[in-house]
């Protein structure tokens, strides 16, 4: 599924990223997946902050990868991170693409649902917030 709305980082991977065979360990990826989360949040105007503020929490319920290529160490590799889902849970997509080849690397998914803070009841349905800051890309997707 295409995503509505997308945003990207770029980030090298560090010397604690890696494992013994020199390369990102697997379950370092969720960590590259955030940073991408973090670019796209902020880029709708609903950021960590923005969510508290909100009074809704959405934790990741389930992660999914798949892994192409490995990434090394200090090697420029841009993480897309697009809205694919948003009107009973927010699923986003993620492609990970080395900055010099332009090969994919890894992609996968992470599914959130809202958390009413105060309550700490999961909700079945997207809060207004969500949807309000959604619609400008909902209008030009259109």
């Amino acid at each position: 599924m295409k995503p509505i709305v997308s945003d990207s980082a770029i980030v090298s991977p560090q010397f604690y990223d890696l494992d013994p065979m020199n390369i990102v360990w697997h379950g370092n990826y969720p960590k590259f997946f955030e940073i991408g989360r973090n670019a796209l949040l902020k880029k709708i105007g609903y950021g960590y902050d923005e969510m508290i503020a909100s009074g809704y929490a959405w934790p990741v319920i389930d992660m999914g990868i798949r892994y192409y290529r490995p990434l090394t160490l200090a090697r420029p590799v841009e993480i897309t991170a697009g809205v694919t889902e948003w009107e009973n849970r927010l699923r986003i997509q993620y492609t990970l693409r080395d900055v010099a080849t332009g090969k994919r690397t890894t992609t996968g998914h992470t599914l959130q649902v809202a958390v009413e803070i105060k309550t700490e009841k999961m909700l079945w349905e997207t809060p207004p917030i969500l949807r309000q800051v959604l619609s400008p890309y909902l209008r030009a997707e259109g």
